[in-house]
């Protein structure tokens, strides 16, 4: 049994699944676990007890006190289980102090930087916030175009540091808790954030926050221990700088880009109704031969791995990507012809990026193009990384399609990202879970570690949304790890004397197939209901009608319905042009001609009610589409829009798909929380 870091009057039960087994009698050797997590800003090793451990080996093992691990597990002092988890708090051993307390200072040292696998030289400069001149010049020889993994490049000193300090600040005094397995561990710092952290280990924000899922879209909490992710920049002498006042100094980051930006130039553009808009859609129409799946499959150990490459490939081999955006193509053909009706004058240019970031940044290069009114595209992360930033310079909307990642939406005003993020996503689905802490709750992910952080982020948001509800009851959450081969397994975490949710938050169509039918043969014997994600409706392997008895629940953003009439019109609309339908669909459900409709319609529709200042009334701005329209929220002070809407979807046996409302938290009763005011700190009784 674990119980939650919190002081209320309640209490998490979380079950492991592990072989069973009677306790034995004579104590046995521990061995020490190398598995360490951050729980509420501190580090523990995880412990699963094993037949035949006593608190007392399990504490000389750690070398703590089983006082120490009573206070963090209540309950173990009257015995401790097989199976049970245990959390072993680590004390933290510095390898060496790091004073900071002098004034800031400039070094002239030489720092290198090694390149890693995919990265450019246009990413590593922007990380730096330099140019790739600067780069070029450090390191005679090197061409752009040819960087090699491994490679190493001396890093530049910028202009600002080279010929001026800067105002001098007396800084805190800054110091990792450890480092261990490649990371450093640092413990947050009063007034210090991420951007300071970041600029101080010279790694990115976005290193730090995918190394800390936990940290969602917040920052971090003062006291808090989080993992910094050193292998990211090799051998680099960073410069001690100010991680407390480093926000204050922001012209050592080049266009400002942290700053609160508030569109001051929109707020004076003058709307003219008879201007002509100039727009450019980035689609890559290029079709090229498919590398062999043999080559693809090379050095890949993980069967869940495999499997996911194998089906991508032969999904590629059946309808080729680049017939997918002519799709998206042909939809945005039929909204400007919808447009031109209502008399906008519009310059309209298609440029094909063939997945190129050469041949997307010789088409940024061009005349004119700096005086575009609105981006659409381009499809690819690594395209888009070079168009947001042109975007951001030019302060130009830039509309993605299809990608749901934060990395560029943070920094850029100017972003518009369709696809809601995959932090969103989870926060709603743990809210669904949690609203079902009466259920017997099993939780299945795959042997595959690559998505471990995601599923700890998960399962954090899941844990705080009990919390949240604060049950009478034990909650039982039971957490398994399935392989392809014993899915089967998954029938002993079932209970009969409660519902079972089985929650399987995988894109994993091998696994997902194999679970459902697991628990398909087993209905006659349990009250079972799954959870999975956007992507199962589009399965191809799984019998619908076991979606029906399971009562599979899942989010979407862009669920195209064909009995609406919205969509038999388009299609009718589609037909009449084309002499087809549009087929061709995204792993998540999304019909590419309807999007290429949806889009096109939706902002050069924007552009003829607001003009250029559209960005600034999208909260207002719902148009007719085939599809739900945008609900568009801004992400920060510095950053873009992101679209919020998501949706629950429920299969049930009567063979129809409804949407269902999740219930929303309760609000939360917060006793004697801290409020920190300058230098004290009061106690404080507040009720939200």
């Amino acid at each position: 049994m674990i119980l939650l870091p919190d002081k209320r009057l309640w209490f998490l039960l979380l079950w492991l699944l592990v072989p069973a087994g009677g306790l034995c009698q004579e104590p046995v050797e521990v061995q020490r676990s190398d598995n360490k997590v951050i729980l509420e800003g501190k580090v523990y090793y995880v412990h699963v007890v094993r037949p035949g451990e006593t608190l007392y080996a399990i504490s000389k093992a750690y070398q703590v006190s089983q006082k120490e691990i009573a206070v963090e597990n209540p309950g173990v002092i009257s015995g401790i289980q097989i199976g049970q988890a245990l959390k072993i708090p680590v004390e933290p051993t510095l390898e060496e102090e790091i004073d900071t307390s002098e004034e800031l200072q400039v070094r002239d040292d030489r720092r290198t930087y090694r390149v890693r696998p995919g990265e450019t030289l246009y990413s590593i400069s922007r990380r730096y916030g330099l140019r790739e001149e600067d780069f070029l010049e450090a390191n005679p020889g090197i061409r752009a175009e040819q960087l090699k993994p491994g490679q190493r490049l001396v890093i530049p000193a910028p202009e600002s540091e080279a010929e001026e300090t800067g105002p001098a600040y007396m800084l805190e005094e800054t110091s990792p808790a450890y480092s261990d397995e490649g990371y450093a561990y640092h413990r947050v710092k009063r007034r210090e954030t991420l951007y300071s952290i970041a600029r101080f280990y010279g790694v990115t924000v976005e290193d730090i926050r995918e190394a800390n899922p936990e940290l969602g879209w917040g920052g971090p909490k003062t006291g808090q221990v989080i993992r910094i992710p050193l292998p990211q920049v090799v051998d680099q002498q960073v410069a001690p700088l100010d991680t407390v006042f480093l926000d204050s100094l922001l012209y050592l980051y080049p266009d400002s880009l942290f700053e609160e930006y508030g569109y001051d130039e929109l707020e004076l553009e003058h709307f003219d109704p008879y201007r002509e808009y100039r727009v450019a859609f980035f689609i890559p129409f290029d079709f090229t031969e498919p590398e062999p799946l043999d080559s693809l499959l090379k050095e890949v150990e993980s069967p869940s791995r495999r499997s996911r490459i194998t089906e991508r490939y032969w999904m590629e081999q059946k309808i080729p990507q680049s017939v997918n955006f002519l799709e998206f193509f042909q939809g945005t053909l039929l909204a400007l012809d919808s447009m031109q009706q209502t008399g906008i004058r519009l310059d309209v240019r298609f440029f094909d990026t063939r997945k190129s970031v050469d041949q997307t940044r010789a088409y940024l290069e061009e005349e004119g193009m700096e005086d575009l009114d609105l981006i659409i595209g381009p499809f690819y992360p690594f395209n888009l990384e070079v168009v947001s930033a042109f975007s951001r310079k030019h302060r130009i909307p830039l509309v993605t399609p299809f990608f749901n990642d934060t990395d560029y939406i943070r920094n850029n005003p100017y972003l518009i990202q369709l696809n809601p993020s995959l932090e969103r996503g989870y926060r709603e689905l743990a809210g669904l879970v949690a609203s079902k802490h009466m259920y017997n709750i099993v939780y299945v992910r795959e042997e595959d570690t690559l998505d471990i952080e995601k599923h700890e982020y998960l399962k954090a948001l899941i844990f705080d949304g009990f919390d949240d509800y604060r049950p009478e009851q034990p909650v039982v959450f039971k957490e398994m790890v399935l392989t392809l081969e014993h899915t089967d397994e998954i029938i002993h975490s079932l209970s009969r004397d409660r519902r079972n949710l089985v929650v399987v938050p995988t894109r994993n169509e091998a696994l997902a197939s194999q679970v459902i039918s697991s628990l398909y043969y087993r209905l006659k014997d349990y009250d079972v209901e799954v959870i999975g994600t956007p992507f199962w409706p589009q399965f191809s392997s799984i019998d619908y009608r076991y979606y029906h008895a399971l009562g599979l629940m899942y989010y979407s953003t862009f669920r195209m319905d064909l009995t609406d009439p919205r969509v038999d019109a388009f299609m009718r609309m589609y037909r009449d042009h084309f002499y087809a339908e549009p087929a061709a669909m995204t792993r998540t459900g999304i019909n590419y001609g309807i999007a290429g409709y949806d889009i096109t319609l939706y902002f050069i529709n924007a552009l003829r009610v607001y003009g250029p200042r559209f960005i600034l009334s999208l909260d207002e701005y719902h148009p007719g589409m085939v599809l739900e329209s945008y609900d568009f929220s801004r992400v920060s002070g510095s950053g873009g829009f992101e679209n919020t809407r998501i949706t629950f979807f429920q299969f049930f046996p009567d063979m129809t798909i409804r949407e269902f409302e999740v219930p929303e938290l309760p609000r939360r009763h917060h006793f004697f929380r801290p409020l920190e005011d300058r230098d004290r700190t009061y106690l404080n009784f507040d009720y939200e």
